[in-house]
């Protein structure tokens, strides 16, 4: 930005110069003030033609680094784009993960009341505690997947 201006301070110099006008009061002169003559060290055309050329470069600079922005912007929105992906899956496996807890939980609650049941029947009826552990073992033989099998032959015979 500051080199834009020095570039146009420099034409306008310059186009005063060519026109043989000076600048004015509302330029900066002040009264009595002595006019600065342009130096002669280059020649109109060529202080035209750098400004110019500086310009254009400053231009080409610009569009490259907005080239450089639109990318990195496309680049990060495939990234967003990605994550939110990521956060949607995990958001997915985390709700399958409470409700298998909370069916898990719930069958757990269950087990727990019926051998409370069964506890508390097996005391009411006999009274001894010994009954109580062969109620368990029953129990845990009924839950068990060979014991099962095995109550099933019990029953029959």
């Amino acid at each position: 930005m500051i080199e834009s201006l020095k570039s146009a301070a420099a034409i306008n110099a310059t186009l005063f110069a060519m026109q043989g006008v000076e600048p004015g009061r509302d330029q900066g002169q002040a009264d009595g003030a002595p006019l600065r003559q342009p130096e002669p060290q280059m020649s109109e055309a060529d202080t035209l033609s750098a400004a110019i050329q500086r310009l254009i470069s400053e231009r080409d600079s610009y569009k490259s680094r907005a080239g450089t922005q639109e990318m990195e912007l496309t680049r990060l929105r495939a990234v967003n784009d990605e994550l939110r992906r990521q956060h949607e899956q995990t958001a997915a496996l985390r709700d399958h993960y409470m409700r298998l807890a909370t069916e898990m939980l719930t069958t757990l609650r269950h087990i727990d009341g019926t051998i409370h049941d069964l506890v508390q029947k097996a005391v009411g009826a006999n009274g001894v505690a010994e009954s109580v552990d062969a109620t368990l073992m029953s129990l845990a033989r009924r839950l068990s997947p060979k014991g099962a099998a095995n109550d099933h032959t019990e029953l029959r015979s």
